[in-house]
């Protein structure tokens, strides 16, 4: 009866009646009633949801993400009732694209730090393990190289750099702004990155000393150690890069800086994992995510 009242001026109601199988005696009482307290909840639902679908970067929120940004803005509802509402009004998250991150060059004879973490990513609070990771993004100049650092307990971008070249001094100079930012808390961090040249190299490891930091290295291939790293990037690429291709080095720079420093930091729900990168692929179960 809803589509009925909602096409009566495109096509004739007797005519809808027929084809649906309703009566117009059926239908009449139902069209001259006022909304229900539920309809009208959920009307004021979607329209909320229509709202931060059309901001920037928010279109890539399916449901879970989308109900926490309803009880972050006040809007109170369960997940349930937002997933229904999105289904009625035709929304869906924008997964833009699908990627596969290749920068890693593990075939050298620079030294391995062992793997600390064995994909046990459950921290009690900040400053106990940071994450890093290198990624490409595509410009008409050629490739744009991204090194980031995130803090495994808030998820968190601490630190990150980009540049023409992936190369030592990219990720040198990533982790030198994450220690920047966080100070003497610092001290006696675990580091966890892949097995790639840069995090092997000479001028990384003497950082590492340096500011008395902890190495560990995921296992050969496996992009399960460093599961939240990928998944961060993952969002970035699906959330803003798109399918659009930077004209120059310094957009793409400035499009990182938008996305990381005003959406993904300070806006965005970021999921925080504590089960191991292990049950994610199997499809166990997660506890729900939170703001941070």
């Amino acid at each position: 009866m809803q589509f009925i009242d909602r096409h009566r001026d495109r096509w004739p109601v007797t005519v809808m009646c027929r084809v649906l199988d309703v009566t117009a005696p059926a239908f009449y009482p139902f069209a001259v009633r006022s909304p229900s307290a539920t309809e009208t909840r959920q009307a004021q639902i979607t329209k909320a949801i229509e709202t931060i679908h059309g901001e920037k970067h928010h279109d890539a929120y399916g449901s879970p993400r989308m109900h926490r940004e309803l009880i972050k803005r006040g809007i109170e509802c369960c997940r349930g009732t937002v997933a229904k509402c999105m289904k009625r009004a035709g929304i869906t998250a924008n997964r833009r694209t699908k990627f596969r991150i290749s920068t890693t060059d593990s075939n050298h004879d620079q030294p391995i730090a062992p793997n600390l973490l064995e994909q046990n990513f459950e921290t009690q609070s900040i400053n106990e393990v940071w994450l890093t990771d290198i990624t490409y993004i595509p410009t008409a100049e050629g490739f744009t190289y991204l090194a980031a650092i995130v803090d495994l307990h808030s998820r968190k971008i601490i630190g990150w750099k980009t540049s023409r070249n992936i190369d030592s001094s990219l990720v040198v100079s990533a982790l030198r702004e994450a220690i920047t930012f966080r100070g003497t808390a610092a001290i006696g961090v675990i580091i966890h990155s892949d097995r790639g040249s840069q995090y092997a190299s000479g001028p990384f490891r003497d950082l590492l000393a340096k500011e008395s930091l902890i190495q560990s290295m995921s296992r050969r291939g496996n992009c399960y150690d460093n599961a939240p790293m990928e998944s961060f990037f993952k969002s970035y690429k699906t959330e803003s890069i798109g399918d659009q291709l930077y004209a120059t080095h310094e957009q793409a720079t400035r499009a990182v800086s938008d996305y990381i420093d005003w959406f993904y930091n300070p806006t965005r729900c970021i999921h925080r994992l504590i089960t191991r990168a292990r049950s994610t692929s199997k499809g166990r179960r997660r506890r729900p995510a939170a703001c941070v």
